[in-house]
């Protein structure tokens, strides 16, 4: 029973996490643009696309960003095979990834305090990052709002939580003059998973966290504990590196679009426009003032890490801010014009508030009673079930809504039978959720292949018998044997459809 007591006082924290996470994400999902952004846009389809190509043993010949999505698809998958129908299973990925928040800022807070130290210091972190979130509510995937990033799983959120919890192993084998054997090889799986799913890993987490581990190791009597944690982390991205060579028929994303120095002005004066941005609203101001007041907070705290050699500690706090501002300066020297890649700004500096509370001095040294233990950890228990409670009938309804032009769209195209296409913003939404993915070809303007987070085996039909548009669309580019067929235009709201059968057009 003694051995059970620290796992229940777990469980209970983790109740009140789950409560937060349902709650956070009800809310997005009830916005006009993160709804949006979760369950209809073009970027967003790929996991729910490539899961049903697997399950219906149709993924043949896809063609794939740099990002391959292999947790996100993992998890797609058990969900879709546990019964969930898409909608349900993106809603339901949105608090599993919030959720697995909380478990990587667990694995960071470290105390020698038994009881609730380490479990408060986590639910700290993970509060902040929904505050973030919860002040987010308009925007695309472009937009400056990157905490509710994560309740989407398109935009790197396996890589996130594979970059903290990284840190918080790190963490725990630094702190060691004989870290275990377990924590080295974690330490390598998740570098080398993490690096095959999106080499992002590499500027995120491997250079970081090795620059801090020997800085901050240096003359420490840390060496042993310094070279493993180095090793597991090089070692296993290198692995997953090579383990892409064989994937990359299904890569087509050009590797000059993520280098281009002489861009690097432009890329500035872009992420100084999403700076701004993100300032002309009072919750957006909110958010940057708890983000740069978590920076400062990182700061100090490295120092007093450092002071004291608390080596650990000083590896969490060190990160907290030098990742971001050392990642964000590489970005813009890259050249690169893309909100996403700096997400460290969301989810890094609330690692500050982790080590705060995870190393904040005991006034009383005397071990605290056990019942008073779980009487605290029913606390978070209590309030995370009662907001699951209030949530619940309002989740029900968000993972369960369909968009009614989506399913007018869906609903016309399988009634059809027919071969259709359209543009990646426009289409993708509706392919995902028909009968038959392959009744609707992605294509550009010119109705031409466009191979981008695709199944390319798609492109094998050249006879398309009707268009799906919407706002998003550029005006097509009919071949001039079709430029004068007569069509059928069909209103499904944001969605229209131009039906030219029985004639068709032959794409080029």
């Amino acid at each position: 029973m003694r051995v059970l007591r620290p796992l229940v006082i777990e469980l209970l924290w983790l109740l009140g996490a789950l409560g937060l996470a349902l709650l956070v994400v009800t809310y997005l999902a009830g916005t006009p643009g993160r709804g949006e952004l979760m369950f209809l846009d073009g970027d967003s389809m790929i996991v729910p696309l490539f899961s049903r190509s697997i399950l219906e043993g149709t993924a043949s010949n896809w063609a794939m960003s740099a990002v391959l999505f292999v947790p996100e698809v993992t998890a797609f998958l058990v969900l879709s095979l546990l019964g969930w129908d898409i909608h349900e299973a993106q809603f339901l990925s949105a608090v599993a990834n919030f959720a697995g928040l909380y478990l990587v800022f667990r694995v960071a807070a470290v105390t020698v305090a038994k009881g609730n130290r380490a479990a408060l210091a986590a639910t700290a972190g993970f509060a902040a990052v929904c505050i973030l979130a919860s002040t987010e509510s308009a925007g695309n995937g472009d937009s400056p709002e990157l905490a509710s990033l994560l309740a989407v799983t398109t935009y790197y959120a396996a890589t996130v939580l594979g970059v903290l919890l990284a840190v918080g192993i790190t963490r725990r084998i630094v702190a060691s003059s004989s870290p275990r054997r377990i924590l080295v090889i974690a330490l390598f799986a998740i570098a080398a998973v993490s690096v095959v799913t999106n080499p992002l890993y590499l500027a995120w987490a491997t250079a970081p966290l090795v620059l801090i581990v020997i800085i901050v190791c240096a003359g420490a009597g840390r060496g042993r504990s310094a070279l493993w944690s180095i090793v597991a982390l090089v070692g296993g991205s290198a692995l997953g590196y090579l383990l892409r060579i064989p994937l990359a028929p299904w890569i087509v994303a050009n590797p000059d679009n993520y280098f281009q120095p002489h861009r690097s002005r432009a890329s500035f004066g872009y992420y100084w426009a999403l700076l701004l941005e993100r300032l002309s609203s009072p919750g957006g101001v909110l958010a940057v003032a708890i983000v740069v007041a978590l920076t400062l907070l990182g700061v100090w705290l490295t120092l007093r890490s450092l002071r004291h050699g608390a080596i650990g500690s000083a590896v969490v706090a060190a990160y907290s801010w030098f990742a971001p501002v050392a990642t964000t300066v590489g970005f813009i020297l890259l050249g690169t014009e893309a909100s996403r890649y700096l997400q460290l700004w969301a989810f890094a500096p609330a690692l500050a508030l982790v080590v705060l509370i995870a190393d904040a001095r005991r006034a009383a040294p005397t071990e605290t009673p056990w019942r008073r233990l779980v009487a605290f950890a029913a606390i978070p228990a209590l309030l995370g079930g009662v907001t699951f409670i209030a949530v619940l009938p309002a989740a029900a309804q968000r993972a369960t809504e369909h968009d009614t032009s989506l399913d007018c769209a869906v609903d016309w195209v399988n009634a059809s039978g027919a071969v259709g296409a359209g543009q990646f913003w426009s289409v993708r939404a509706v392919k995902t959720h028909v009968d038959d993915q392959a009744q609707l070809i992605q294509t550009d303007f010119a109705l031409r292949d466009y191979a981008w987070l695709v199944d390319r085996s798609d492109f094998d039909e050249h006879e398309v018998s009707f268009l799906i548009v919407d706002d998003q669309s550029a005006p097509f580019t009919l071949p001039a044997a079709a430029e004068n067929l007569p069509s059928t235009t069909i209103d499904c709201g944001r969605f229209q459809i131009f039906d030219y059968s029985p004639a068709s057009i032959t794409r080029p």
